[in-house]
């Protein structure tokens, strides 16, 4: 019986390091990521969604919420979007890195494949699980086909809006004509 060697990529780092940015406002931190309040608070983040099983030190002022919470992904959405500095910090099952990715999706309208790369970046040894990315793509399109619809209804009520004004200026000057 023969073995074959599976490269998986760089290996976790050994030390603890703080929490990276991934783009401006959006931080994470994974499972060998060394999180304490202090440092949060010199970043000004208090919006957090973490694993169940992360272990952290949070500010006693801060919102944490679960990443396996379906409101946590809209509820963080609108705090990137407000400009307020959001952690996502990850236990390594997977799950943060998914809540990151959807997050970029959503409020950056990143691609996913952009959106893992831009955090793969700066943690080289994570991965995204296939199941996970076919969830996240079907997201993305969800996302794309709502944007659509609301550019299709926001032309349709400019068009609706454009012939209002002509009819009613059809009428005041046929009504307003000096005798």
């Amino acid at each position: 019986m023969s073995y074959r060697l599976v490269d998986h990529g760089p290996e976790p780092p050994t030390y603890t390091s703080p929490p990276q940015e991934i783009v401006p406002g959006l931080y994470f931190a994974d499972l060998f990521s060394l999180v304490n309040s202090a440092e949060l608070r010199a970043l000004g983040t208090y919006d957090i969604a973490a694993a169940r099983d992360c272990e952290g030190t949070y500010p006693r002022d801060a919102e944490l919420a679960y990443v396996d919470e379906p409101a946590t992904l809209f509820a963080l959405a609108a705090v990137r979007r407000a400009g307020r500095p959001v952690l996502v910090h990850c236990d390594g099952t997977g799950e943060g890195v998914d809540f990151a990715v959807a997050l970029l999706v959503m409020t950056d309208r990143s691609p996913v494949d952009d959106a893992f790369a831009k955090i793969k970046d700066k943690f080289p040894y994570i991965t995204l699980r296939s199941t996970s990315r076919r969830q996240l793509c079907g997201f993305e399109e969800m996302l794309m086909e709502e944007q659509k619809k609301k550019a299709r209804l926001h032309d349709h009520m400019a068009s609706a809006a454009q012939e209002m004004r002509q009819n009613v200026w059809g009428l005041l000057s046929k009504h307003l004509k000096a005798p």
